[in-house]
């Protein structure tokens, strides 16, 4: 018993010493220690930037202005401080308890080594680490025939091309912010002829330039105070020809000939560099034409309206194709010549595979379909009444037969077109091989059924279930690859994709029947009557 209320006696004592230990923590825990071993240190979360930087800044370009943050880490021999200051509207940063210093205009490494000088003024023992921990907004103004001049925000690492984007997303917007109609949108602006006003400078900005060689002297950075004029665009001159991105450029005064082929991607390797003829403006409406070489373009000043055509070669290196599609080995673009056949490059394609149909073969061409079928279109304008037998056979023709394809419809007529020649971008096409014939019209069950070369046309028609009772003895041929219609008769041969049509009998309603006959019968006699008034009889 004694050993019981000994152990008792002493968990309560070491229960009673933690207790008084915890709350002497928690009591140590609300008030701040100091001295050159428990340091105060003061922190502060820095923030993270939303801007979206295309390269780190450079101290020594950078210039601090109002609005700037910077964060300030001094570590003196008893202290530790964290600072997050904020230049103010007047340009000043205030480091508490060591001084105030002016820092606008400055850059960025000039504004850290004089806090470093101003914070070791205070401690020689003190070290220091700055950071520019945010990047100020402001305002600056764009002036111009604009829809909406003014004002607009801006940061120091904002270039010319981050404003541009931002008044051409407004000029697509009213007032009310609702999308303008594409033909009321406000006249295209330059891009290559804006200017900034800074104190006594004027820089100019060609944004185009800038895209093509990636120089930033044709899209600088914008300073606090600048004034950034975008006028209309107001003249062009056009390049054509040898040039890897022809078109119409915005004029630029003093640009070169060199300047501009450059501009426009350089010359092709079919370009002629000796010839490149530029058409002129003498006046209003009277135009000149002479020609230069790329050697002395560096020496051509480039003017309002010109035109310029950079003479190329035709048939440089030029390759013409044909695409090989379907049931072959291996479809795909092959290169020929003039000499080139169906034949060579059904073979360089591996051949027919075992699906194939060669009896169909088709050879199309995109191109020459394209072409317009004049006939076709002065018979189409033409009343179907009024048109002769020859106008209707040929729109009929027209319609069997699309404009620069062939076809064929038998293997005899496919080793035919083995020796046709190709030409570029003809499109062969071997299609797969299904093996059926189609049986229409007047038997008891319509359908496809397959291919037997052997089987005659009864042998199909019974393969159907036979002639229905409304079927009569009209039976024809649809041939699959003509659309020709042939009556059926013993030496037609039934040829694979072939139709076999049975014409059925008509039905008729016997009142309608009778009473389009009794309408007919009063219209004759209405004429009757007509004709016998007006000769009196």
């Amino acid at each position: 018993m004694r050993k019981l209320l000994l152990a008792w006696a002493t968990f309560a004592q070491l229960f009673a010493q933690t207790i008084d230990i915890n709350a002497l923590r928690m009591n140590a825990s609300k008030f701040p220690t100091t001295g050159v071993n428990q340091p105060v240190i003061k922190r502060e979360t820095q923030s993270e930037m939303d801007l979206k930087l295309d390269r780190p800044v450079e101290k020594d370009k950078y210039k601090v202005g109002p609005g700037d943050r910077f964060e300030i880490n001094i570590i003196s021999s008893d202290d530790v401080f964290t600072y997050s200051l904020v230049v103010s509207p007047t340009g000043e940063i205030l480091i508490p308890s060591i001084g105030i210093v002016q820092v606008h205009g400055k850059s960025l490494s000039k504004t850290i080594q004089t806090l470093k000088q101003l914070i070791r003024n205070w401690n020689q023992s003190a070290k220091s680490h700055i950071t520019l921990a945010s990047i100020r907004e402001f305002n600056v103004k764009i002036i111009g025939h604009l829809k909406n001049p003014g004002l607009y925000q801006a940061t120091p690492v904002s270039r010319i091309s981050d404003i541009y984007q931002m008044i051409i997303e407004d000029s697509h917007f009213d007032e009310n912010n609702n999308p303008i109609e594409k033909d009321l949108e406000y006249p295209e602006l330059s891009k290559r002829n804006i200017q900034i006003f800074r104190s006594k400078d004027t820089i100019e900005v060609d944004l185009v330039k800038f895209g093509a060689t990636g120089l930033d002297k044709y899209n600088p950075f914008i300073e606090q105070g600048d004034i950034i004029l975008v006028p209309l665009k107001q003249h062009i001159y056009s390049i054509f020809g040898g040039i890897k991105i022809p078109g119409q450029y915005e004029y630029v005064e003093g640009e070169t000939l060199l300047d501009l082929i450059h501009l426009a991607g350089g010359l092709r390797p079919d370009a002629d560099p000796e010839k490149i003829e530029i058409t002129r403006f003498k006046d209003i409406s009277e135009k000149f034409s002479f020609e230069t070489n790329y050697k002395d373009s560096e020496s051509i000043i480039i003017e309002q309206e010109d035109h310029i055509m950079v003479r190329y070669e035709q048939d440089y290196k030029r390759q013409d194709v044909v695409y090989v599609t379907g049931e072959v080995r291996y479809p795909g673009v092959y290169a020929i010549d003039k000499s080139s056949t169906i034949k060579q490059i059904l073979e360089k394609a591996g051949g027919f595979t075992r699906k194939a149909n060669p009896s169909k073969l088709t050879i199309t061409n995109p191109f020459i379909s394209s072409i317009p079928d004049r006939e076709a279109e002065r018979i189409l304008l033409i009343p179907e009444e009024n048109r002769g037998l020859s106008e209707r056979a040929y729109i009929k023709a027209r319609a069997l037969t699309k404009k620069g394809t062939i076809e064929s419809n038998s293997l005899l007529q496919t080793d035919l077109l083995m020796d046709f020649n190709l030409v570029n971008n003809d499109n062969v096409h071997v299609p797969e091989n299904y093996y059926y014939v189609e049986v229409l019209g007047g038997v008891l069950k319509p359908g496809r059924y397959p291919y037997d070369k052997n089987k005659p046309i009864e042998g199909y028609i019974k393969l159907a279930g036979g002639m229905s009772q409304t079927s009569t003895k009209n039976i024809y041929i649809i041939k699959a690859g003509t659309g020709q219609r042939l009556p059926a008769k013993k030496n037609v041969i039934i040829e694979n994709g072939d139709i076999i049509f049975i014409a059925d009998k008509m039905e008729y309603n016997g009142w309608t029947v009778a009473r389009d006959i009794l309408t007919a019968l009063g219209q004759v006699a209405a004429l009757i009557v007509v004709i016998q008034n007006a000769t009196g009889g």
